[in-house]
């Protein structure tokens, strides 16, 4: 009776998306930064969303550049958002980030 040996299990962290990225290990792709990165670590703003305590938005801004990057569990792929009076909104104004007082928000509409 031969001996099979069992199909190889692919290693954690090995499987890429298609820009490169490993999601496995947080990473994604920053359109602003031209890069994989790992939002929670580098993130210049933190944000609980407001429709789910439980979930953080990140985003990372370009002030220079006049963009933001919203990357939330609740999008499929990272928001840029352009600058306006006030803050920066997506083009097509369903997310509106906002600086009151030193303090920034997300809207969603």
């Amino acid at each position: 009776m031969g001996c099979t040996s069992p199909s190889p299990m692919p290693l954690v962290g090995t499987e890429r998306d298609e820009k490169g990225c490993i999601p496995s290990a947080g990473y994604t792709w920053s359109e602003l930064k031209q890069q994989c990165v790992q939002p929670f670590s580098i993130a210049d703003i933190r944000l609980t969303d407001p429709e789910d305590p439980n979930l953080t938005i990140y985003v990372f801004l370009a002030e220079e550049q006049g963009k933001a990057e919203v990357f939330s569990a609740r999008y499929p792929h990272n928001r840029l958002l352009e600058a306006v009076k006030g803050g920066y909104m997506a083009k097509d104004k369903s997310i509106y980030l906002i600086n009151i007082n030193n303090h920034w928000e997300i809207r969603k509409r």
